[in-house]
């Protein structure tokens, strides 16, 4: 039988309220629901008291741990900075972790192998993809600075960064998602936008003092 996954928030919000019991869930405590908009309980209310939480990192123990638990419980934690939530681990069931840790110590040589041969495929790949997204960017701006679209598509391509030229549309090679990649470098290097900063100006009245500068160089770039 399929293991049941439920979401578990550590509330951004002020004040939800337990369907169950009624009390109030303060903001960063946890409360189980489909989301936060939709009506959910408490911890004390759900059925997860007793399980035991397996922090991220290991795939395999993550993956095993929740195929042998009754219930799996993902934890997820806003983060204000990338405004939304990212997993900070899962409750599981303890029986379900001991089994994952034999399974994995019993495969433990033939999945590190396996995982760096899958670690340089995807090396090979980042640096072709860097390289095609670069290309976008020179035809899409031909006036652009000799080199200057590598060092735009290294920076947006970062991995783990969150960056523009990670999303899956810039990865269709969207026009918008090039665009804003070009922006965010043009802001950075060919405007005083990073100058601006700690002198009483916030950061939207400097986005608004450059955006003018930021068009002529994309229209230079560009050849329009």
């Amino acid at each position: 039988m399929a293991t049941i996954a439920q979401n578990i928030y550590l509330t951004k919000k002020e004040k939800l309220n337990c369907k169950t019991c009624g009390a109030r869930v303060p903001k960063g405590k946890a409360f189980v629901s489909e989301s936060e908009n939709h009506k959910g309980t408490c911890f004390g209310c759900s059925p997860f008291m007793g399980y035991i939480m397996l922090p991220p990192g290991d795939t395999a123990m993550t993956r095993r741990s929740k195929k042998h638990s009754t219930l799996c419980g993902v934890v997820l934690f806003w983060n204000q900075r990338r405004k939304r939530y990212e997993r900070k681990g899962q409750l599981v069931e303890e029986s379900a972790i001991e089994k994952a840790r034999l399974e994995c110590e019993s495969d433990k040589e033939s999945r590190t192998l396996k995982n760096k041969k899958a670690a340089i495929t995807r090396t090979i790949q980042d640096k072709a993809y860097i390289i095609i997204f670069a290309e976008a960017i020179r035809n899409r701006y031909p006036n652009c600075p000799m080199n200057r679209e590598h060092e735009i598509a290294t920076h947006a391509c970062e991995k783990y960064s969150g960056r523009v030229g990670r999303t899956a549309n810039a990865k269709q090679f969207d026009g918008k998602m090039i665009d804003l990649a070009v922006e965010a470098h043009i802001r950075h290097t060919e405007t005083n936008y990073d100058g601006q900063f700690g002198k009483g100006k916030g950061k939207k009245e400097i986005r608004s003092d450059v955006k003018l500068d930021i068009r002529r160089v994309l229209r230079k770039w560009r050849c329009d």
